[in-house]
């Protein structure tokens, strides 16, 4: 099978830190930019068919004790759906939970000339 480069667009058109759907053939595709690092994966939850799309792109919270700050590790590195909070991690494309079993494809990507490409079947 030949992967095709697809251009998704210019890389200021993401947002650092933000999800968005794009579609390429038919197939809706969610880009999760952390910093000049982005991240593609299908943008369908495996769960009930949420677009990923919707929900946010965050951290996993660090050990705290009672009362305290939460603060985020691996800020940047998970997308979490909208609709029952399952969690993705953006590199992978693993669940959180159980990343054996559930996943999400992932895409690999380039950036050339200030545009995103991805590698789409």
């Amino acid at each position: 099978m030949t992967l095709r480069r697809v251009d998704l667009g210019a890389v200021d058109d993401f947002a650092d830190g933000q999800a968005r759907r794009v579609e390429v053939g038919g197939r809706g595709l969610v880009v999760a930019r952390r910093g000049a690092d982005f991240h593609v994966l299908r943008d369908i939850c495996p769960h009930q068919g949420a677009r990923l799309s919707d929900g946010q792109v965050t951290g996993t919270a660090l050990e705290c004790p009672p009362g305290a700050e939460i603060v985020l590790g691996r800020d940047g590195e998970i997308l979490s759906c909208p609709w029952h909070g399952w969690e993705f991690d953006v590199c992978s494309g693993r669940s959180l939970v159980e990343p054996d079993r559930v996943r999400v494809r992932v895409y690999e990507t380039a950036v050339e000339d200030g545009r995103l490409l991805v590698a789409c079947d």
